[in-house]
């Protein structure tokens, strides 16, 4: 850059010398600004100071995050909230200024809506054939308005905004001649995102192509936005070339489904069960910034199978297989949170167990974790999750983590319980 002309060779020397470490340190950094605020060249040319000292607090901030230690990061379960319901509930949203948390009962298709008071408040079902209903179930997690006044679901069939009493204030049918057929799951971890007037989402689905087909994973498309003014879907996102879903073989629907997280004008997400982060821009043409393999040691996951002997009709998930369970970015980190699998000679103790026997069992054998990255997608530490807090359902909101509490099923209960949680030391 031009300024860099008015630059001794010794002072130029001295910023690409001093190292990261040396500036994190108080003393040695204000001895380095006092230093040039002396210099001659820099007390005459004010732009090229002020130029200098903004790479110096860059390089400083960045420091600061590269030299977190481990052990202080951790989780501090600073509250619970209890909230007396009989059934089970999927976390959709917290909202901490007004003390609100929105729920949703798969069962039952309704909404539920409590308080930080441990109260329910109340719940409705805003599922069939209803003039403001979003159709049959919810594409991802409801979530609250800034103000928390309001709460939007979206669905294959649109986008719809409700008050707290459950009136439909904005939103209706996708305006599209072919409506999409995309996957979703109503809890926290299918967390969509506003961006303006539109909505970035999980865009997965099955597609036009039988997933034992080449076709399939050529034309696969994991993203999608929904303009809520102009009524529009579309679908972006390919497969990375070094995904492993490009191997050849065919994949369950499934395992393909990503966790995504939008923040700092960039898109990360991981794609279904595959351990790698890929980092994008957040504009268009989504412009690759990293993708960083996750190197999990123990975490073991289903490549596939071939062609011939996939069946392309039916959905079947593999439960041995390990699996990661939700994203969200923070200020500070990236949180990855992950299942390790279930190696194949020790599969055989889980045969003929249910499904919430077997998870229940198999998360206290292996038990989850969280990978914490910086948001470069470098690792700083990875925590085991506190058996009480469920790996799949938790969510990131105003500097804290709320975690759900997993089924016990050893007595039921007729509550449902969120923890907060502090990430720090």
């Amino acid at each position: 850059m031009e300024f860099f002309s008015f630059l001794p060779i010794r002072l130029i020397w001295l910023l690409l010398k001093v190292g990261e470490r040396f500036l994190a340190n108080p003393l040695v950094f204000n001895s380095v600004i006092i230093s040039l605020s002396k210099n001659p060249i820099m007390r005459t040319n004010p732009l090229s100071f002020l130029i200098l000292l903004m790479l110096i607090f860059a390089c400083s901030e960045k420091s600061k995050l590269q030299s977190v230690h481990p052990g202080d990061i951790q989780f501090i379960k600073v509250d619970s909230i209890q909230i007396p319901y009989l059934g089970l509930l999927n976390l959709m949203d917290v909202h901490l200024s007004t003390g609100q948390l929105l729920f949703y009962n798969q069962q039952k298709g309704q909404l539920v809506l409590g308080n930080m008071k441990g109260e329910m408040i109340r719940e409705f079902s805003k599922q069939g054939d209803v003039p403001d209903s979003y159709g049959f179930f919810p594409l991802g997690a409801g979530k609250f308005s800034s103000d928390g006044k309001t709460f939007t679901i979206i669905s294959n069939q649109g986008v719809y905004t409700y008050d707290m009493d459950g009136n439909l204030r904005i939103g209706g049918r996708h305006k599209i001649s072919k409506l999409p057929a995309f996957s979703g799951r109503a809890s926290s971890d299918m967390e969509f995102f506003w961006v303006g007037d539109r909505i970035l989402t999980v865009g997965a689905g099955r597609g036009e192509h039988p997933r034992n087909t080449t076709e399939f994973y050529e034309n696969y498309q994991s993203l999608a936005w929904f303009d809520t003014l102009e009524r529009q879907v579309e679908q972006f996102m390919k497969l990375d070339e070094n995904s492993v879903f490009r191997n050849g073989m065919a994949h369950d629907i499934s395992h393909l489904t990503p966790k995504m997280a939008v923040a700092h004008d960039r898109i990360y997400f991981v794609q279904g069960i595959e351990p790698a982060l890929n980092i994008h821009s957040l504009n268009p043409p989504y412009e690759k910034v990293r993708r960083v393999e996750f190197g999990i040691a123990d975490y073991s996951f289903n490549q596939g199978e071939d062609f011939k002997k996939a069946d392309p009709r039916i959905i079947n998930p593999d439960m041995y297989s390990g699996r990661i369970e939700n994203l969200k970015v923070t200020d500070q980190y990236v949180l990855v949170s992950f299942f390790p699998g279930i190696p194949e000679h020790e599969q055989a103790k889980y045969e003929n167990l249910a499904w919430v026997e077997f998870s229940d069992k198999s998360r206290k054998d292996y038990n989850p974790r969280m990978l914490v990255m910086d948001l470069d997608g470098n690792l700083l530490t990875e925590l085991e999750i506190p058996l009480q807090f469920s790996e799949r359902q938790w969510l990131y909101r105003d500097g804290y983590l709320w975690f759900l509490a997993p089924v016990n099923l050893e007595e039921e209960e007729d509550f449902v319980k969120v923890y907060k949680v502090k990430l720090g030391k």
